[in-house]
């Protein structure tokens, strides 16, 4: 049995927790998030509070069915969505305040089913009106059936000019959805990454490389789901550690290679605690034995095998 079998032996032995949440409150059924109070099937996002059914959103409070929201409150079925207030049914808008339906708008206020427009208030259909008929004509239009409402948009939507690229603040950036983002290639929904490529749902790290859901860090690569890690590569659901290779769910924990499910450990293989001189020697000579064999550089299965049913 070579080295990677006995790692996928020890992954199928090793108890794994059924949500991977850090520092939450009163938050059940949250998967991938972090320092969250009083959520609700909310996933992969960070330090919100009062929030349901939603994912990745940042900083929000009072979310309900949004998506990539960041600094957002009191708002409803809103994607991609910054620093926005009391808003439903809002993509692509930053400070927005009770505007329902607005799509690429910066700074808008009392604006329903707009697109493109910048520090407007009371508007419809880009269209201007005064706060009398503005506050008249909504309450017809609320009572329209959301794909009604819809209809009205998409020819303002596909005949308004918008950028290429959803981002801001980046410099020699390419990919969809990033922002504050410097020499970053192929990277999407992310923030705040300076020298990474072949990201995506990464933010606030430096010299990352094929890696997913993934904050606070550097020098990382093939990670899935973590955070605050330091030159570790082939990880899943590790946080707060350093120097990790072809570890699971390991935390607080420095100095490991091919380990499943260890707290505040050093110096391990499979699990296995060595002295600090002898932990060096060993796995370089398992990286030996891996590359004689294929196995290094390869992502190891799922977790939970797919289940595939049939129907009659």
């Amino acid at each position: 049995m070579n080295y990677f079998q006995q790692f996928e032996q020890l992954r199928l032995q090793t108890p794994h927790i059924g949500l991977q949440c850090v520092q939450n409150e009163n938050s059940p059924f949250c998967q991938y998030t972090e320092k969250s109070r009083n959520c609700y099937m909310t996933f992969a996002s960070y330090q919100s509070e009062d929030c349901y059914y939603n994912h990745r959103i940042f900083y929000c409070k009072d979310c309900v069915d949004c998506t990539l929201c960041n600094h957002c409150e009191l708002c409803y079925g809103c994607v991609d969505c910054v620093k926005s207030y009391n808003c439903n049914h809002c993509g692509y808008c930053e400070q927005a305040i009770d505007s329902d339906f607005c799509f690429y708008c910066i700074g808008v206020q009392n604006c329903f089913g707009c697109v493109g427009l910048r520090q407007k208030q009371f508007y419809i259909l880009n269209q201007p009106f005064t706060v009398e008929e503005y506050e008249k004509r909504i309450i017809e239009l609320r009572k329209l059936p959301i794909s009604q409402i819809y209809q009205m948009i998409a020819p303002l939507i596909f005949k308004t000019p918008r950028a290429a690229m959803y981002g801001k603040k980046n410099e020699d950036s390419y990919g969809e959805n990033i922002h504050q983002c410097k020499n970053v290639y192929w990277g999407f929904d992310s923030k705040q990454l300076r020298d990474c490529a072949y990201v995506y749902h990464c933010d606030e790290s430096t010299d990352l490389w094929d890696c997913s859901h993934l904050g606070w860090s550097e020098q990382c690569y093939q990670i899935m789901s973590g955070g605050n890690l330091n030159n570790c590569c082939f990880c899943y659901g590790c946080w707060y550690s350093s120097n990790l290779e072809y570890c699971e769910l390991v935390y607080s924990s420095h100095d490991c290679f091919l380990c499943v499910g260890l707290n505040h450990a050093e110096y391990c293989i499979l699990n296995k605690p060595f002295p600090k001189e002898v932990y060096f020697q060993k796995i370089a000579e398992i990286r030996e034995a891996m590359k004689r064999d294929g196995t290094l550089g390869k992502w190891f299965s799922a977790t939970y095998p797919e289940v595939i049913t049939y129907g009659l």
